[in-house]
């Protein structure tokens, strides 16, 4: 589970950190940061899927040609904070062993240099701490003891001491066109070091690994797919195949089905999956009436519902979703639906879910366990910075909300004048008033 997330001039976050519970939150309006989170989870996940640096930024082809990966937006003149030379993501996790159900909160941060002037992203620190061992699993600079760094193209990692290496942890030396957590184990195996490190660079890599953002198109969800293929992309691909997975399981067909009639007018009661000539597949919502319709004829609406319903239930699911803009094309007479599926797949399964919004109606129906991991994504005036803030800790807002509404909070744009007051350039009015707080 992943717990915290720390940036630092990463986009337009100079310095900002945020917190992670079962479901959280990131309320706030455009050109805020929200989306810049994400791209720090997309960096993240990129780091385990086993990519360089510029290809975590920039862009993953396959050996045919075929784009693998998109990469971080705005590519490596826009990953840096404006006049910054380089960026830093570092995450708190916590992994659960299978074999001993034993948790370990882990660390890992990473620095980066953009890249100026054309050249190539490099990789400047790393690090990688298991709070269960007490000390570092490897870092490129610990308090003592640092490995010298003196090759322009390799950085060196000192592991933890022990074993063999009683007074000092043995030294690595990894490429800077790489991140080092992707690269360690097999360096730790030239010294015969490999198991001081591979329980927990694996922890870290699965974790991060583990990671799925939903961004549906509908065009690809109308696509058909081929029976068998059990994991929903991150755009919505293969569908109608997922689906066709979950249905073979009377329980979870029956909750798919129950699942669509609240969430949409339609009173599914089965699907079909009709193949084409290529043996592909497409899915039919048939109705109570008998009538019959196809993705290809479903809204975009009753698509994304099918889409979050395939990946929260499906064969495979990941460990950590991040929505963006849950509330997109979701009528709001079935938004409190939406928000009770997700916590009730997150508490049923383990799956951990962050989401953002502009609505202020997902933040009425945020639960009151969940609202300390509700974060207000907001900026100055005069100020192109991002900044992050637990809505619990902005100036009197818990106490504001005992009589008044937090959904009319946001739409009067009260708490980003709040913080306007807090940590910019005051206004002449009260924080706590009839015409602060509506």
């Amino acid at each position: 589970m992943i717990t915290k997330l720390k940036l630092n001039n990463f986009k337009n976050f100079k310095q900002a950190e945020i917190k992670f519970g079962a479901v959280s939150i990131i309320v706030g309006t455009n050109a805020t940061g929200k989306s810049n989170v994400r791209d720090a989870f997309r960096f993240l996940h990129g780091i385990a899927r086993g990519y360089t640096l510029a290809e975590i930024i920039g862009e993953k082809y396959g050996e045919g040609g075929q784009l693998q990966w998109s990469g971080i937006r705005g590519g490596t003149r826009e990953t840096c904070f404006s006049g910054e030379r380089s960026f830093s993501v570092g995450v708190e996790f916590e992994h659960k062993s299978a074999s001993t159900n034993h948790t370990t909160p882990y660390a890992y941060e990473i620095e980066v240099r953009c890249g100026p002037n054309g050249s190539a992203p490099k990789l400047m620190k790393e690090r990688l701490h298991a709070h269960r061992l007490g000390t570092m699993v490897y870092n490129s600079h610990p308090d003592s003891d640092a490995p010298e760094q003196n090759d322009p193209m390799h950085l060196a990692v000192r592991l933890q001491p022990g074993g063999n290496w009683r007074k000092l942890g043995p030294k690595l030396s990894g490429m800077t066109n790489q991140p080092l957590l992707s690269q360690v184990v097999e360096l730790a195996e030239r010294q015969k070091a490999a198991g001081r490190v591979r329980a927990e660079v694996e922890a870290a890599l699965n974790e991060l690994e583990s990671i799925r953002f939903i961004d549906f198109s509908p065009e690809l969800m109308r696509r058909p797919s081929i029976p068998g293929q059990l994991i929903l992309s991150d755009r919505g691909d293969n569908l109608s195949s997922v689906l066709q997975a979950i249905c073979e399981k009377p329980e979870l067909k029956l909750a798919l089905s129950n699942w669509i009639q609240e969430l949409t007018p339609m009173d599914v009661v089965d699907f079909e999956f009709v193949p084409d000539a290529a043996g592909k597949i497409l899915v039919y919502l048939v109705e109570e009436s008998g009538r019959k319709t196809s993705a290809n004829s479903a809204s975009d609406g009753t698509l994304r519902f099918l889409g979050i319903l395939a990946a929260l239930l499906g064969p495979k699911p990941a460990r950590f979703y991040f929505l963006e803009e849950i509330d997109n094309g979701i009528h709001p007479a079935r938004l409190a639906l939406l928000m009770d599926l997700l916590d009730n797949q997150s508490k049923a399964k383990g799956i951990q879910i962050v989401a953002t919004t502009h609505s202020p109606q997902v933040l009425r129906l945020i639960k009151e366990e969940n609202l300390k991991y509700a974060t207000l994504a907001y900026r100055l005036k005069g100020n192109t910075e991002g900044r992050l803030k637990p809505l619990t800790e902005i100036p009197n807002l818990l106490d504001v909300i005992k009589r008044k509404d937090i959904a009319r909070l946001h739409e009067s744009s009260w708490m980003e004048n709040t913080m306007e007051f807090s940590e910019g350039s005051p206004k002449t009015f009260p924080i706590d008033s009839e015409k602060g707080a509506p």
